[in-house]
Protein backbone atom coordinates (compact mmCIF):
# COMPACT_ATOMS: atom_id res chain seq x y z
CA UNK A 1 0.00 0.00 0.00
CA UNK A 2 1.41 3.39 -0.98
CA UNK A 3 2.11 5.90 1.78
CA UNK A 4 0.86 9.48 1.27
CA UNK A 5 3.60 11.90 2.30
CA UNK A 6 3.04 15.45 3.51
CA UNK A 7 4.61 16.91 0.36
CA UNK A 8 2.41 14.95 -2.07
CA UNK A 9 -0.29 16.97 -3.82
CA UNK A 10 -3.95 16.09 -3.38
CA UNK A 11 -6.93 17.33 -5.35
CA UNK A 12 -9.20 20.10 -4.16
CA UNK A 13 -12.01 17.57 -3.75
CA UNK A 14 -9.97 15.33 -1.45
CA UNK A 15 -8.66 18.34 0.45
CA UNK A 16 -12.24 19.57 0.93
CA UNK A 17 -13.16 16.21 2.45
CA UNK A 18 -10.10 16.28 4.74
CA UNK A 19 -10.93 19.77 6.05
CA UNK A 20 -14.75 19.67 6.21
CA UNK A 21 -14.82 22.63 3.84
CA UNK A 22 -16.64 23.01 0.56
CA UNK A 23 -14.82 23.43 -2.73
CA UNK A 24 -16.55 26.81 -3.06
CA UNK A 25 -15.14 27.90 0.33
CA UNK A 26 -11.62 26.78 -0.62
CA UNK A 27 -11.81 28.83 -3.80
CA UNK A 28 -13.01 31.85 -1.79
CA UNK A 29 -10.14 31.54 0.67
CA UNK A 30 -7.69 31.33 -2.23
CA UNK A 31 -9.17 34.43 -3.88
CA UNK A 32 -8.78 36.32 -0.58
CA UNK A 33 -5.18 35.24 -0.06
CA UNK A 34 -5.93 33.15 3.04
CA UNK A 35 -5.17 29.67 1.71
CA UNK A 36 -3.17 29.52 -1.51
CA UNK A 37 -3.07 26.13 -3.25
CA UNK A 38 0.32 24.45 -3.42
CA UNK A 39 -0.13 24.08 -7.17
CA UNK A 40 -2.57 25.25 -9.84
CA UNK A 41 -2.62 23.33 -13.10
CA UNK A 42 -1.73 25.86 -15.85
CA UNK A 43 -4.06 24.15 -18.34
CA UNK A 44 -7.12 23.17 -16.30
CA UNK A 45 -6.69 25.76 -13.48
CA UNK A 46 -7.43 22.90 -11.09
CA UNK A 47 -6.16 23.51 -7.55
CA UNK A 48 -4.01 21.08 -5.60
CA UNK A 49 -3.04 21.21 -1.93
CA UNK A 50 -0.62 19.60 0.47
CA UNK A 51 -1.71 17.74 3.58
CA UNK A 52 0.31 20.05 5.79
CA UNK A 53 -2.11 22.88 4.79
CA UNK A 54 -4.96 21.05 6.55
CA UNK A 55 -4.59 22.68 9.98
CA UNK A 56 -4.64 26.19 8.52
CA UNK A 57 -7.69 25.35 6.42
CA UNK A 58 -9.60 23.94 9.40
CA UNK A 59 -8.74 26.99 11.51
CA UNK A 60 -10.00 29.32 8.77
CA UNK A 61 -13.22 27.33 8.57
CA UNK A 62 -13.73 27.47 12.34
CA UNK A 63 -13.09 31.22 12.41
CA UNK A 64 -15.66 31.73 9.67
CA UNK A 65 -18.19 29.63 11.61
CA UNK A 66 -18.10 32.24 14.37
CA UNK A 67 -18.37 35.00 11.73
CA UNK A 68 -14.83 36.38 11.92
CA UNK A 69 -14.46 38.61 8.81
CA UNK A 70 -12.10 37.37 6.11
CA UNK A 71 -9.94 40.49 6.45
CA UNK A 72 -9.46 39.85 10.18
CA UNK A 73 -8.68 36.17 9.62
CA UNK A 74 -5.66 37.21 7.57
CA UNK A 75 -4.49 39.40 10.45
CA UNK A 76 -5.05 36.62 12.99
CA UNK A 77 -3.22 33.97 10.97
CA UNK A 78 -0.34 36.00 9.59
CA UNK A 79 0.15 38.90 11.98
CA UNK A 80 1.80 39.21 15.35
CA UNK A 81 -0.33 38.47 18.39
CA UNK A 82 -2.82 36.11 16.75
CA UNK A 83 -4.52 35.18 20.03
CA UNK A 84 -4.76 38.81 21.20
CA UNK A 85 -6.29 39.86 17.86
CA UNK A 86 -8.90 37.13 18.12
CA UNK A 87 -9.69 37.91 21.77
CA UNK A 88 -10.13 41.63 21.02
CA UNK A 89 -12.57 40.77 18.25
CA UNK A 90 -14.48 38.31 20.43
CA UNK A 91 -14.86 40.79 23.31
CA UNK A 92 -16.22 43.40 20.87
CA UNK A 93 -18.66 40.82 19.46
CA UNK A 94 -19.91 39.92 22.94
CA UNK A 95 -20.53 43.59 23.71
CA UNK A 96 -22.32 43.95 20.39
CA UNK A 97 -24.46 40.91 21.17
CA UNK A 98 -25.50 42.39 24.51
CA UNK A 99 -26.63 45.56 22.72
CA UNK A 100 -28.42 43.53 20.04
CA UNK A 101 -30.21 41.44 22.68
CA UNK A 102 -31.46 44.55 24.44
CA UNK A 103 -32.56 46.08 21.16
CA UNK A 104 -34.34 42.84 20.29
CA UNK A 105 -36.40 43.09 23.50
CA UNK A 106 -37.29 46.67 22.58
CA UNK A 107 -38.32 45.64 19.05
CA UNK A 108 -40.45 42.76 20.33
CA UNK A 109 -42.23 45.08 22.74
CA UNK A 110 -43.04 47.43 19.88
CA UNK A 111 -44.22 44.58 17.66
CA UNK A 112 -46.53 43.44 20.47
CA UNK A 113 -47.69 47.08 20.58
CA UNK A 114 -46.81 47.30 24.24
CA UNK A 115 -46.82 50.86 25.44
CA UNK A 116 -43.65 52.30 26.94
CA UNK A 117 -43.78 53.32 30.60
CA UNK A 118 -45.03 56.90 30.85
CA UNK A 119 -42.25 59.47 30.86
CA UNK A 120 -42.32 62.89 32.43
CA UNK A 121 -41.92 65.34 29.54
CA UNK A 122 -41.08 68.88 30.61
CA UNK A 123 -40.30 72.09 28.75
CA UNK A 124 -37.87 74.94 29.32
CA UNK A 125 -36.53 78.05 27.63
CA UNK A 126 -32.87 77.83 26.66
CA UNK A 127 -31.07 81.19 26.29
CA UNK A 128 -28.61 81.87 23.51
CA UNK A 129 -25.44 79.97 24.31
CA UNK A 130 -21.87 79.96 23.11
CA UNK A 131 -20.56 76.46 22.42
CA UNK A 132 -17.16 74.92 21.84
CA UNK A 133 -17.71 72.05 19.43
CA UNK A 134 -15.93 69.05 17.93
CA UNK A 135 -17.90 67.43 15.12
CA UNK A 136 -17.58 64.39 12.90
CA UNK A 137 -19.62 62.34 10.45
CA UNK A 138 -19.59 58.77 11.74
CA UNK A 139 -21.28 55.39 12.14
CA UNK A 140 -22.52 53.84 15.39
CA UNK A 141 -19.44 51.67 16.12
CA UNK A 142 -17.30 54.84 16.21
CA UNK A 143 -19.68 56.81 18.42
CA UNK A 144 -18.63 56.04 22.00
CA UNK A 145 -14.90 56.48 21.38
CA UNK A 146 -15.51 59.76 19.51
CA UNK A 147 -17.68 61.20 22.28
CA UNK A 148 -15.24 60.28 25.05
CA UNK A 149 -12.15 61.54 23.24
CA UNK A 150 -13.90 64.76 22.18
CA UNK A 151 -15.00 65.61 25.73
CA UNK A 152 -11.44 64.97 26.92
CA UNK A 153 -10.09 67.33 24.26
CA UNK A 154 -12.70 70.01 24.98
CA UNK A 155 -12.11 70.01 28.74
CA UNK A 156 -8.33 70.07 28.23
CA UNK A 157 -8.83 73.13 26.00
CA UNK A 158 -11.07 74.76 28.62
CA UNK A 159 -8.42 74.13 31.28
CA UNK A 160 -5.87 75.95 29.11
CA UNK A 161 -8.31 78.87 28.85
CA UNK A 162 -9.29 79.66 32.47
CA UNK A 163 -12.61 81.30 33.19
CA UNK A 164 -14.57 79.87 30.26
CA UNK A 165 -16.55 77.37 32.35
CA UNK A 166 -16.37 74.93 35.22
CA UNK A 167 -14.13 71.95 34.54
CA UNK A 168 -16.89 69.61 35.66
CA UNK A 169 -20.33 68.93 34.18
CA UNK A 170 -23.12 70.58 36.17
CA UNK A 171 -26.67 71.85 35.52
CA UNK A 172 -25.18 75.36 35.23
CA UNK A 173 -22.40 74.17 32.90
CA UNK A 174 -23.90 71.31 30.88
CA UNK A 175 -22.39 69.42 27.98
CA UNK A 176 -24.17 68.29 24.82
CA UNK A 177 -24.05 65.59 22.23
CA UNK A 178 -26.07 66.80 19.23
CA UNK A 179 -27.20 64.36 16.55
CA UNK A 180 -27.92 65.69 13.06
CA UNK A 181 -29.46 62.39 11.98
CA UNK A 182 -29.74 58.72 12.96
CA UNK A 183 -26.38 57.08 13.68
CA UNK A 184 -26.55 53.33 13.00
CA UNK A 185 -24.17 50.59 11.81
CA UNK A 186 -25.48 51.23 8.28
CA UNK A 187 -26.03 55.00 8.22
CA UNK A 188 -23.70 57.79 9.27
CA UNK A 189 -24.64 61.25 10.47
CA UNK A 190 -22.96 64.38 11.76
CA UNK A 191 -22.45 64.33 15.54
CA UNK A 192 -21.42 67.39 17.55
CA UNK A 193 -19.85 67.10 20.99
CA UNK A 194 -20.23 70.44 22.78
CA UNK A 195 -19.44 72.26 25.99
CA UNK A 196 -21.14 75.51 27.01
CA UNK A 197 -18.67 78.37 27.50
CA UNK A 198 -18.84 81.99 28.54
CA UNK A 199 -16.24 84.55 27.58
CA UNK A 200 -13.75 85.26 24.80
CA UNK A 201 -11.88 82.28 23.37
CA UNK A 202 -10.08 81.17 20.24
CA UNK A 203 -10.72 77.94 18.30
CA UNK A 204 -7.95 75.37 18.36
CA UNK A 205 -7.34 72.24 16.30
CA UNK A 206 -10.66 70.44 15.75
CA UNK A 207 -12.46 72.77 18.16
CA UNK A 208 -14.73 75.39 16.62
CA UNK A 209 -16.86 78.03 18.35
CA UNK A 210 -20.47 78.80 17.55
CA UNK A 211 -23.54 80.45 19.02
CA UNK A 212 -26.80 78.55 19.31
CA UNK A 213 -29.99 80.62 19.21
CA UNK A 214 -32.37 80.80 22.15
CA UNK A 215 -35.19 78.26 21.86
CA UNK A 216 -37.87 76.27 23.61
CA UNK A 217 -36.95 72.70 24.48
CA UNK A 218 -38.93 69.59 25.43
CA UNK A 219 -37.02 67.04 27.46
CA UNK A 220 -37.14 64.06 29.77
CA UNK A 221 -34.55 63.24 32.40
CA UNK A 222 -32.77 59.87 32.52
CA UNK A 223 -30.67 58.10 35.09
CA UNK A 224 -27.31 56.56 34.25
CA UNK A 225 -29.12 53.26 33.76
CA UNK A 226 -31.68 54.97 31.53
CA UNK A 227 -29.08 56.20 29.05
CA UNK A 228 -27.84 52.66 28.39
CA UNK A 229 -28.66 51.35 24.93
CA UNK A 230 -31.40 50.46 24.04
CA UNK A 231 -33.20 52.01 27.07
CA UNK A 232 -32.39 55.47 25.73
CA UNK A 233 -34.41 54.83 22.55
CA UNK A 234 -37.67 54.89 24.49
CA UNK A 235 -36.82 58.37 25.78
CA UNK A 236 -36.09 59.68 22.28
CA UNK A 237 -39.39 58.21 21.06
CA UNK A 238 -41.38 59.68 23.94
CA UNK A 239 -40.02 63.22 23.60
CA UNK A 240 -40.30 63.20 19.80
CA UNK A 241 -43.95 62.08 20.03
CA UNK A 242 -44.70 64.79 22.59
CA UNK A 243 -43.18 67.43 20.32
CA UNK A 244 -45.21 66.22 17.33
CA UNK A 245 -48.40 66.47 19.39
CA UNK A 246 -47.60 69.85 20.96
CA UNK A 247 -45.63 71.76 18.37
CA UNK A 248 -43.06 71.27 15.62
CA UNK A 249 -39.39 70.43 15.51
CA UNK A 250 -36.78 73.02 14.49
CA UNK A 251 -34.75 71.76 11.53
CA UNK A 252 -31.70 73.83 12.42
CA UNK A 253 -31.64 72.61 16.04
CA UNK A 254 -31.52 68.79 16.15
CA UNK A 255 -32.16 66.48 19.09
CA UNK A 256 -29.49 66.25 21.73
CA UNK A 257 -28.34 64.58 24.92
CA UNK A 258 -27.78 67.24 27.58
CA UNK A 259 -25.49 66.02 30.36
CA UNK A 260 -25.59 67.77 33.73
CA UNK A 261 -23.49 65.33 35.78
CA UNK A 262 -20.33 63.28 35.36
CA UNK A 263 -21.82 60.00 34.14
CA UNK A 264 -18.87 57.83 35.10
CA UNK A 265 -18.86 59.02 38.72
CA UNK A 266 -22.60 58.69 39.33
CA UNK A 267 -24.46 55.57 40.54
CA UNK A 268 -26.77 53.79 38.09
CA UNK A 269 -29.94 55.27 39.67
CA UNK A 270 -28.71 58.89 39.62
CA UNK A 271 -30.14 61.38 37.09
CA UNK A 272 -27.39 62.39 34.66
CA UNK A 273 -28.86 63.42 31.30
CA UNK A 274 -31.82 65.00 29.53
CA UNK A 275 -32.99 63.78 26.13
CA UNK A 276 -34.07 67.04 24.53
CA UNK A 277 -35.71 68.30 21.35
CA UNK A 278 -35.75 72.02 20.52
CA UNK A 279 -39.22 72.83 19.23
CA UNK A 280 -41.69 75.55 18.32
CA UNK A 281 -44.85 75.36 20.49
CA UNK A 282 -48.24 75.39 18.84
CA UNK A 283 -49.72 78.85 18.63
Amino acid sequence: MAVMHEEELISIGEFAALTRLSIKALRLYDENGLLTPAHVDPVSSYRYYRRNQRNRAILIGDLRRVDVPLSLIAQILDGDGALASYQDWWIAEEERHVSRRGLSHYIKARLRREGQPPMDIQTRTIPERKLAVISKELFQPQLEEFIMSSFHELFSWAERNPGLRSLTTTPEDPTYVIFHGPVTPDASALVEVCIVIDGPAEPEGDIVLKREAAHEEAFTTLTREGIEFPNILAAYDAVAMWVIENGSMIDSLPSREVYFADVIKEPMDAPVCDIAYPYTPKA
